[in-house]
């Protein structure tokens, strides 16, 4: 079957699935004692970062598209639902931490709390002296504001001059920009596949292959993994925008071929924002005893991708309640 669009459901089916590395790699990357290839597979699942980051530069190419690109009005639209999602996550979940788990945002920012908690919540943390503050995981989110607010400068050289801003981005991997340098590049790649309809024409190709399609997807992910955690130069996070598209390709021959793991995947990717910025605070800050006490991998990692959904449900729920769609 050949895919004629790659849509919004698959884009979200692709959500899921890093949704489910970032569950994976966060619960056992400093674990080695669970095994060899659930360490390795939690080293491997790293690559969520470059999945979401692809896939944000091809949905904002996307929706250009659709909308054209007027600075204010993408501007408004987009920071306003990210920063929206983000401060409901922590108005509910710090003050939790703060009044029942004993985590106090003193024990966080030092005497400055106020400032640090304000850096934070606007999103610019790891470019000062908070760090990682409340939470780890919301690191993404200094790196997610710079890409959205550099988005239309890299849409339009990208449409301009194709392959050699492609190229200059690679080139910035290897340049000391705080946090983002290893980004721009997974990031134009998505802009680049949305422009030139990537996706469906690399699944063309593919189905060309017949059944041999997946032995060729299966030899590249091999290769490339392999490249990832032992190459040179391109190696690790720098190779994960090659990594991530064949994921994301695996994903869509899945989901194209099983309704319910269609289904399945896209329902986890529409909570998939949500769970990234808050499933930490679960897993790890607050009750890291009863989350791996179920002692087997992959029965841990289903009670948090469980847990993490029934929360998410109840968010989305209260979302509707209060007229939150309406805010944005």
């Amino acid at each position: 079957m050949v895919l004629e669009k790659f849509d919004v459901s698959i884009t979200n089916a692709s959500k899921g699935m890093a949704l489910m590395l970032i569950l994976w790699h966060h619960l056992f990357y400093e674990k080695p004692e669970m095994g060899l290839i659930v360490f390795q597979a939690a080293l491997l699942a790293k690559v969520c970062v470059g999945i979401y980051v692809v896939l944000s530069g091809y949905g904002l190419s996307e929706s250009v598209k659709k909308r054209g690109l007027e600075l204010g009005a993408f501007y408004k639209r987009r920071m306003l639902k990210l920063y929206m999602n983000y401060w409901l996550i922590a108005l509910i979940f710090v003050p939790i931490g703060v009044w029942f788990m004993d985590r106090s945002l003193s024990s966080v920012y030092g005497e400055h709390v106020f400032q640090g908690f304000l850096l934070q919540m606007l999103g610019v943390h790891m470019f000062t002296w908070v760090g990682y503050g409340y939470n780890a995981t919301w690191w993404f989110m200094s790196l997610i504001i710079v890409l959205y607010a550099i988005f239309p400068l890299v849409y339009t050289l990208t449409k301009k001059y194709p392959l050699s801003f492609l190229a200059f981005s690679a080139w910035l991997m290897f340049v000391p920009i705080p946090l983002v340098n290893d980004w721009i590049f997974p990031f134009a790649v998505g802009v680049y596949l949305s422009q030139k309809d990537g996706f469906v024409k690399l699944l063309v190709w593919l189905d060309k292959q017949g059944k041999a399609r997946f032995i060729t997807l299966l030899i590249l992910t091999i290769a490339v993994a392999w490249y990832r955690q032992n190459g040179w130069l391109f190696d690790s996070t720098r190779a994960d925008a090659f990594f991530a598209i064949l994921l994301i390709l695996w994903t869509t021959e899945l989901v194209v071929f099983s309704s319910v793991a269609k289904k399945a995947f896209e329902f986890v990717g529409i909570h998939s924002f949500n769970i990234f910025l808050f499933h930490t605070f679960i897993y790890y800050y607050y009750f890291p005893d009863f989350i791996y006490s179920f002692k087997y991998p992959v029965l841990i990692f289903a009670v948090l991708l469980g847990i993490c959904l029934v929360i998410s449900a109840g968010i989305e729920k209260f979302k509707k309640v209060i007229g939150f769609d309406k805010l944005i």
